[in-house]
């Protein structure tokens, strides 16, 4: 089980009301970005996991779920939230944002989304202004994993089959990640407020790199992994970091690469541009 180093019943952004977000959302704003990313991350500690919680709105999607929700997250949804909040002034700022960071063309439907991280999610949000990759700064000569896709062949992983009337394109997908052995000598260098991205090794069996995501966030002890798990807690936790990478280190059928790092940026100029659009 994962030391939790709170309660996991008290996340507070589940008693709070719509209006009572919002302001929440409008005083983070008043922060440095880095801190927003801090403190509206933690409204969500104890907010419990749930499978694709997120979908594509009312419709004919294969997804029909809601667009935005607080009462249950996974790894990316929750780390989407985040990033859609500390980039918005109000509520329904971050819900638009939200919106514009889970689709390649910002409209909702099921073949727009960014599915896959490697090949979507990270390159489209690096792409809008979201994103930076950070593992280069920490250290230059780091290795790369490369995602080779290809419709034909992983459309036939059966935990991948339910993606195939999405529009993913084929091709090669590289990130670069900080070995796993080589963590605990750069986390000195790692900013409070990173995406941290678990890197697998390749295993044509399961096609992905990036298995799972989180923020690297500042706690009393040292840095903390604030993710959510789906361990014994099955919720959003704070994990010390070095217990975290001990327990990447034990993976042995599907070992760890490494930590990809991505740092959230303040995409003002990107949100000015949806928010003339939107009008």
């Amino acid at each position: 089980m994962i030391a939790a180093l709170v309660l996991l019943a008290s996340a507070p952004v589940l008693s709070l009301s719509e209006a009572q977000l919002d302001a929440k959302i409008a005083q983070a704003h008043k922060l440095p970005f880095r801190d927003r990313v801090a403190a509206l991350s933690q409204l969500f500690v104890g907010v419990p996991y749930g499978e694709f919680p997120l979908g594509d709105g009312a419709g004919a999607s294969p997804e029909p779920g809601p667009l935005f929700r607080t009462d249950a997250v996974d790894c990316q949804t929750y780390v989407e939230t985040v990033l859609a909040m500390a980039n918005a002034k109000d509520l329904d700022q971050a819900k638009a944002i939200l919106t514009d960071i889970r689709y390649t063309d910002g409209r909702p439907s099921f073949q727009s989304r960014n599915h896959f991280t490697e090949a979507q999610w990270l390159p489209v949000n690096s792409g809008k202004g979201y994103l930076k990759d950070e593992v280069p700064a920490i250290d230059a000569r780091a290795p790369a994993e490369t995602l080779k896709l290809a419709k034909s062949e992983w459309a036939q992983v059966p935990a991948l089959k339910r993606l195939a009337p999405a529009d993913i394109p084929d091709g090669d997908y590289t990130v670069r990640y900080l070995p796993l052995a080589e963590v605990r000598k750069h986390a000195k260098d790692i900013l409070p407020g990173t995406i941290l991205m678990v890197v697998r090794e390749n295993d044509p069996n399961r096609v992905v790199r990036i298995t799972h995501m989180g923020f690297v966030v500042k706690g009393k002890k040292g840095l903390l992994v604030r993710h959510a798990s789906t361990g014994d807690e099955h919720a959003v936790v704070d994990e010390p970091l070095d217990q975290f990478v001990s327990r990447q280190e034990q993976y042995k059928k599907w070992k760890v690469a490494g930590f990809a790092l991505a740092r959230p940026l303040d995409a003002s100029a990107r949100v000015s541009r949806l928010q003339t659009a939107s009008r």
